[in-house]
């Protein structure tokens, strides 16, 4: 399939053009390796998609004939500007980059192969799993810092709320 970033169009599949992205790491330290992936509309494809998927986005979408949750009516970023309903923010662009990026080491929609598991024991060989709390060292779906880049724009993430008892 074509990466398409026509803002609103029902056959859109992505936030942000291949140019666009490579314009974006060119200014940007630590992105050596994006020059060097061969299926660069697919991770922006993909990578568009999970924001969807994961993504309580504030407002509403512009018209309901578009295929993405961009561009939407009703939304004011972080510093009080309404957002025209005719375009697809900064911030989602460069997230959608980010995230693009940050699948370089493997499927972050992948189950995790140890999810269930509080340990393994073979023997003398014991393995234990770090349960997926909030010191876990498992990949996350959507990294913190692609949520952080989104602040304003979505209502919460996809993510686990924990409730402490004062």
């Amino acid at each position: 399939m074509a990466l398409d970033a026509t803002v609103g169009s029902p056959n859109a599949n992505s936030y942000i053009t291949v140019s666009e992205a490579n314009q974006y790491f060119t200014n940007r330290a630590f992105s050596d390796g994006w020059d060097e992936v061969e299926d660069q509309p697919a991770l922006l494809i993909t990578a568009s998609k999970q924001l969807d998927w994961y993504a309580t986005w504030k407002g509403n979408k512009a018209t309901s004939e578009q295929s993405m949750d961009w561009p939407r009516k009703n939304v004011v970023d972080k510093s009080g500007t309404l957002i025209p309903s005719d375009i697809i923010p900064t911030a989602v662009k460069e997230a959608v980059a980010e995230l693009a990026l940050s699948s370089f080491d493997g499927d972050r929609t992948a189950d995790d192969d140890l999810a269930g598991l509080a340990m393994v024991q073979a023997s003398t060989l014991k393995v234990q799993t770090d349960g997926g709390g909030s010191t876990s060292t498992a990949k996350k779906t959507i990294p913190d810092k692609i949520w952080k880049i989104l602040t304003g724009l979505v209502i919460r993430s996809g993510g686990v709320v924990r409730l402490m008892r004062a």
